[in-house]
């Protein structure tokens, strides 16, 4: 128990909780480790931004600028090629009928 005891003493001294000052416990925690937050926020989205502008194709890392028509796909400059469109089309098909209905009426 007296480790579980430093292990939670460490905790609060690293988010500064329970440093001393003439502030408050929590002015300690926001000037300290809760003004990280916003950082672990914005490189989140960032993260977020990049995976939903990603090419399709899997294990490819590039912006995709390039949308498949009757999908809501985009491919990059490398999978822009007809065979690649055809073969995700089709893989839409398999994988989601209703939406690939809704996307192309007239197939």
């Amino acid at each position: 128990m007296h480790v579980v005891s430093l292990i939670w003493h460490w905790i609060l001294n690293v988010t500064g909780t329970v440093i001393p000052t003439t502030g408050s416990k929590w002015y300690n925690f926001w000037s300290g480790f809760g003004s990280d937050l916003g950082e672990i926020a914005i490189i989140g989205s960032l993260i977020g931004l990049y995976k939903h502008h990603n090419c399709t194709v899997k294990g490819c890392p590039r912006i995709g600028h390039h949308p498949v028509d009757g999908t809501p796909y985009n491919t990059c400059h490398k999978h822009a090629t007809t065979a690649v469109h055809n073969r995700l089309h089709k893989e839409h098909k398999q994988k989601y009928p209703a939406q690939h209905k809704l996307l192309n009426p007239d197939e």
